[in-house]
Parts: structure tokens; sequence; C-alpha cells
């Protein structure tokens, strides 16, 4: 059961003559995964930049992981009333901005930011959770583009905290 309406998706292109259309319009449907919440993916590219040439819909091959190494997601995440995520970082620059609810951002060492409705959150790379305290659903639109894997020194943080099944979304 879906905590708020499903999302609305609109989707401009050209015709045949390089005129703008509307190539797609539709509710995407939120759908649970294991981590606690509802995830509704919204758009994706696998290349940079991306092409505007010929629609094809590319949520029709789902999603693979949270993020993919060479393009951008746009997905909406539904966190459940009372419910945390894991810890979990990947290999991308994420815009997490807040639609609806209140959210705790958790960092590996324990530093706790909380976002409201209205707020962005940036997420550099970084090893982070998502906490929802309180008794009511939060909405975030999450914008996660392709970056390379934050470098300290010698070490490299790559993607982690979670398996790909566990944020697989089925085609639409």
């Amino acid at each position: 059961m879906s905590m708020f309406p499903d999302p609305r998706r609109i989707v401009t292109g050209h015709d045949d003559e390089g005129y703008a259309i509307v190539v797609a319009d539709s509710q995407i449907p939120c759908v649970p995964v294991r981590v606690n919440c509802n995830f509704a993916e919204l758009y994706q590219t696998r290349e940079f930049p991306a092409s505007n040439d010929k629609w094809e819909d590319p949520m029709a091959q789902g999603t693979e992981s949270l993020a993919n190494a060479n393009g951008i997601v746009l997905r909406v995440v539904d966190f459940k009333p009372n419910t945390e995520t894991m810890l979990h970082r990947t290999e991308s620059l994420d815009f997490g901005l807040v639609f609806e609810g209140e959210m705790v951002c958790v960092l590996e060492n324990g530093v706790e930011t909380t976002v409201r409705a209205g707020d962005v959150c940036v997420q550099r790379g970084t090893m982070h959770a998502w906490h929802n305290r309180t008794d009511k659903p939060a909405r975030i639109y999450f914008f996660l583009s392709a970056a390379k894997p934050v470098t300290i020194g010698d070490k490299v943080l790559g993607t982690t905290g979670f398996t790909p099944k566990e944020v697989e979304v089925p085609k639409n």
C-alpha cells in the first residue's frame, strides 16, 4: 500500500517533424524494496551527456542498483514511519529534495542532520543512512548523477552497504 499518491511522470520529446510533444504521461507506482521504503523509479540515463533523440522509455529496463556508473537516476523514495535504512555509499553525486515529512541523515561517525520539507541534502559519496523517527511517512525525490569514487590518499571509497537485490526495482 502506498504512503503517498504515486508520482506522475510527464516526458516531452519531438515528433518526426521536430515539434515538441508529450511522449509519456503516467503515474509511476511506488513499489516496496527490501530496505524499509518504497521506490518509484522516474527516469534514468545510461550515458553522459544523455541523448534526447528517439524516445524509448529508459525505465522499461528497470534499474540495477541505487545509482548507475554512466548516467543519472531520478527516484522517489517513500520512507515508512519509525524506520531506518542501512548505512550505505554510492559512487554518485546525490541531490535529495525532501518533499514531505521529516528525515534524519545519519553519517557513519554518528553526525545527524534533520531535513524537512523543502530542504535539499547533497550527498558527495559519503557513507550515510536515513532515519524516519516520526509517526508519519516521508517522501524524498533523489537525483543521482554518476561520479568517480571518493579517493582519500591511497584509499578508494566505493559503493557499499547494500546488495543490488535489496534495491532492485522491476521494469515499469
